[in-house]
């Protein structure tokens, strides 16, 4: 049996992260109460709701609306949240979780151990249709109520994931009453136990965030109000920024901070992990289902040619979906340099001809558009012809899961465990798997770094993981980028985690 209180759980047993310390600006004393903290952000939500969430722009409101579980450092350990403390029984296969007590959704009603199990119930219902459903069931077993606060998850195997998945969208906990008043319109009214209360939603320009007055953690929260404003692109984000009318924005390209490195009033802070960006396609419909294709495209790409114009050169070459310093990354057993002439060769084995067109879809991310611009020359130049399919930022990705985009860029942030992104990315049964990718091989090697708790043997199946998608290539890697927030020297005690998820409640604005 293994006991877990306010103790880290350094998944791998240790932090290769570096020096974990928080930001300046956490470090503040004395917070002050009251203000407004403005949130300029790209605004493709569609749900507040937990359970159905899919969209990475989501989570800066959700994890204020609601508590999870459990929660991640700046290190990616794993901490209390909701649950206050852990033992895992059984070799592995049972959670026992040790509530806090006290705690009140913004309704009235009693968060609980019931509370836990009707959302864990809810994510593993087939009727549901929640996307975390492919990544939790086939693990859970059942959840069981021990005691009024005491809950366990009793699991078909071994499960390591589960602490980080509870400090994700699957440990949001939504008010079960709400969410059985309201059915399909709790995503629009959403009621969860967290430091701040949804207050109103105008699709496409803001969402209303007002502090909870019964914040079950004393004292907190600090601000008045938190108002999250849609922003077009990140340039117009900056310029936002610089006149006062939002005081954070992040996703920023070091293109992006020259405007500001300097300015009095703004501090700019770099990202411990940068998202790995890369190209992905349908690999198990034309043309993308020949390997050869997939092949000649990794090797006509020059990424550091796209690294210096995209990031300044600031970016990491990708060989893979892993970044360097976590504990499951691994050396780069195949890398697909840039080489035309084999990729002319390999297009030549391939039967593709030249001047043979594909499409390409053209986000209206700046960036994308830009990366997308640079792939279209490159692959010129190798006897493709590239026509661009412009789609709504705001609509690439729904539309790239609904598998009505065939080829286009894509951003990906990491996990506190690597199950996290590997399985729900390449697995078969993965939610996110946009790709049709489907490899037995690949499949095995996950299930089985699912099912163990050994450290090396986990390391050891995430490199062959790593191995097999880089071999079959569902996506081309290109960079981890080099990426910045910029914000008001007035926000402090703002913390960003290595999941790129800016943590706003315990935030407060200086005078």
């Amino acid at each position: 049996m293994t006991s877990i209180d306010r103790r880290h759980l350094l998944l791998g047993g240790t932090s290769l992260l570096g020096a974990a310390a928080l930001p300046a600006s956490a470090q503040a004393p004395e917070p002050r109460r009251g203000g407004t903290l403005t949130v300029g952000f790209d605004d493709n939500a569609r749900t507040m709701d937990p359970t159905f969430s899919i969209q990475f722009s989501e989570r800066q409101v959700l994890f204020l609306i609601y508590n999870t579980l459990t929660t991640i450092g700046t290190d990616f350990s794993i901490q209390p949240e909701l649950a206050r403390s852990w033992t895992i029984e059984n070799a592995g296969r049972r959670y026992v979780l040790r509530l806090q007590e006290g705690v009140k959704f913004h309704d009235g009603t009693d968060f609980n151990a019931e509370a836990v199990k009707y959302n864990l119930d809810r994510r593993l219902d087939e009727r549901v249709n929640s996307p975390q459903r492919s990544v939790l069931r086939p693990v859970i077993e059942s959840v069981e109520v021990v005691a009024p606060h005491v809950v366990a998850i009793n699991l078909r195997t071994p499960y390591p994931s589960l602490l980080a998945d509870l400090a994700d969208r699957a440990g949001l906990m939504v008010s079960p009453t709400a969410a059985e008043r309201l059915g399909q319109d709790f995503g629009r009214n959403p009621v969860g136990t967290g430091a701040f209360t949804f207050r109103q939603w105008v699709q496409g320009t803001s969402i209303t965030l007002e502090r909870n007055p019964n914040y079950w953690e004393p004292g907190r929260p600090y601000l008045d109000r938190v108002v999250f404003r849609s922003i077009p692109n990140q340039i117009i984000g900056m310029q936002r920024l610089i006149v006062g009318e939002v005081d954070y924005v992040d996703s920023l390209t070091p293109e992006h901070i020259r405007q500001v490195e300097g300015r009095d009033g703004i501090v700019v802070q770099q990202a411990r992990v940068g998202r790995w960006y890369s190209l992905q396609w349908q690999v198990d419909k034309p043309p993308f289902n020949n390997p050869l294709l997939r092949r000649a495209i990794a090797h006509a790409l020059d990424r550091d040619r796209i690294n210096a114009i995209t990031m300044g050169g600031r970016g990491t070459i990708a060989n893979g979906p892993v970044p360097p310093g976590l504990w499951w990354s691994s050396p780069d057993s195949v890398v697909h340099n840039h080489d035309p002439a084999r990729a002319r060769q390999l297009l030549a084995e391939a039967g593709i001809a030249p001047g043979t067109e594909i499409t390409l879809a053209a986000p209206s991310d700046p960036l994308l558009r830009q990366i997308v611009q640079l792939v279209s020359e490159q692959l010129g130049a190798v006897g493709l012809r590239v026509a661009l399919a412009p789609v709504a930022q705001s609509e690439y990705y729904a539309r790239t899961v609904q598998r009505a985009i065939n080829f286009t860029p894509m951003a990906w942030t990491q996990r506190a465990d690597p199950d996290g992104l590997f399985f729900i990315l390449f697995h078969s049964r993965g939610f996110a798997n946009s790709t049709g990718y489907n490899s037995p091989d690949l499949d095995a090697a996950l299930d089985a770094a699912r099912a163990t708790t050994d450290v090396e043997e986990r390391k050891r199946l995430y490199a062959r993981a790593k191995e097999i998608v880089v071999t079959d290539l569902p996506y081309v890697p290109l960079y981890f980028a080099a990426e910045y927030a910029a914000v008001s020297r007035r926000i402090q005690g703002w913390v960003w985690t290595p999941d790129q998820i800016p943590r706003f409640r315990y935030a407060w604005r200086a005078s």
